[in-house]
């Protein structure tokens, strides 16, 4: 049995860079304060959290969700365009809710979950049909 040589420096023991593994830490990280900000706004608990996490879930969430439906653009237009998007999100349905007397934190919560929610739908590809798939099926012959 040969000794198996040292992983190079930067990289966890399969091989991946340890960028890779620090950017999904951070990636779960976010999601879980930003889920935490909003069940705090849903839950009538009091906390001092309370604010500052639902704030973030409120610009994180379209945020992550616009990140990753713009995935073909470079690191550094794809990061301005998915906080200025989330901004823009929040503006809009800000305003939507002042013009119709509706607004209310729950209500803001839950639409930008739901707008979130679809922008991560679209950014997956889950809403292609089967005519858009790439590659057609050969049947083999019996």
């Amino acid at each position: 049995m040969t000794p198996t040589p040292p992983a190079p420096r930067g990289t966890g023991p399969d091989g991946a860079p340890a960028r890779a593994d620090l950017a999904a830490l951070l990636g779960g990280a976010s999601l879980a304060a930003s889920a935490s900000g909003a069940a705090l706004a849903l839950l009538p608990l009091d906390s001092p959290l309370r604010a500052p996490l639902a704030l973030y879930f409120l610009f994180a969430a379209p945020a992550q969700a616009l990140h990753s439906a713009l995935r073909r653009l470079q690191p550094l237009p794809r990061a301005v365009a998915s906080l200025s998007g989330a901004v823009l999100i929040n503006l809009l349905i800000a305003e939507i809710m002042a013009s119709s007397n509706t607004r209310s934190i729950p209500g803001e919560i839950m639409a930008v979950a739901v707008i979130s929610f679809l922008l991560f739908l679209a950014g997956t590809g889950v809403n292609h049909s089967i005519n858009d798939r790439s590659g057609a099926v050969k049947i083999p012959k019996t």
